[in-house]
């Protein structure tokens, strides 16, 4: 009976902790992430200069954009972790080569 091994999208960095895209799927999702990233940022930039526009700062509103960026931006890293987590080698930290 032949096993199958499951194809890991990420490997584990040499020094430290954490993942590398290996395969086409894993750099979709880095892209992915970083195309999130970069949208909701681009996004915040603009929507917050029309807050401060010409009718005064709405500190209030500026608050809770910032609340919801800062939400967006882990709701995509923790995204992005799980992926990692599920199609990735184990994370441990390493030290280089042995």
């Amino acid at each position: 009976m032949k096993t199958t091994q499951k194809r890991r999208w990420f490997k584990a960095k040499e020094y430290g902790w954490g993942w590398t895209p290996v395969t086409w799927e894993g750099w979709l999702a880095t892209l992915l992430f970083a195309s999130g990233y970069a949208f909701i940022g681009i996004s915040y930039v603009s929507w917050l200069g029309a807050a401060t526009g010409a009718g005064g700062a709405d500190y209030r509103g500026m608050a809770l954009g910032t609340l919801e960026f800062l939400g967006a931006g882990a709701l995509l890293t923790y995204l992005l972790f799980r992926i990692c987590v599920r199609f990735g080698e184990k994370p441990s930290w390493r030290w280089g080569k042995k």
